[in-house]
């Protein structure tokens, strides 16, 4: 894997949107999570798409899924880049590292939100994610 990319010119509002996502996963704060996110919310794994019509669709049954046999404990950024940005749609790539609950580090990750204004509210519309 190539080294995180540098922070660049994202607004306050995005970043704020990115950071309250994290912290909410982190709390295992589904509303928390929920109010981060626009809906529909796509996310775009590995072999697959889950599309997430509502905020009640969406759980934390499929990360648990994921990140349960590695002992998750919590996540941190180490990095962001903006690719595309306009007025109302940021596309921002991100690294974060998971960890486990003795601070011993899962693995460190590549993914790319997609951030919207809906309603004059920014929140994250679509992950395309490697974690």
């Amino acid at each position: 894997m190539s080294t995180p990319p540098t922070t660049s010119q994202a607004s306050p509002e995005v970043i704020a949107v990115i950071n309250a996502y994290i912290a909410a996963l982190n709390k295992r704060d589904l509303d928390g999570v929920r109010a981060a996110f626009h809906f529909p919310h796509v996310l775009f794994g590995t072999g697959m798409v889950t599309h997430y019509p509502t905020p009640s669709d969406l759980s934390f049954t499929a990360f648990d899924a994921r990140t349960a046999q590695h002992g998750w404990a919590r996540s941190t950024w180490d990095g962001h880049c903006v690719l595309l940005s306009g007025p109302d749609k940021v596309h921002i790539d991100v690294w974060f590292t998971r960890w486990r609950a003795d601070d011993s580090k899962i693995g460190t990750h590549h993914s790319m939100y997609i951030v919207t204004k809906l309603d004059g509210r920014w929140g994250i519309q679509a992950r395309s994610s490697y974690g």
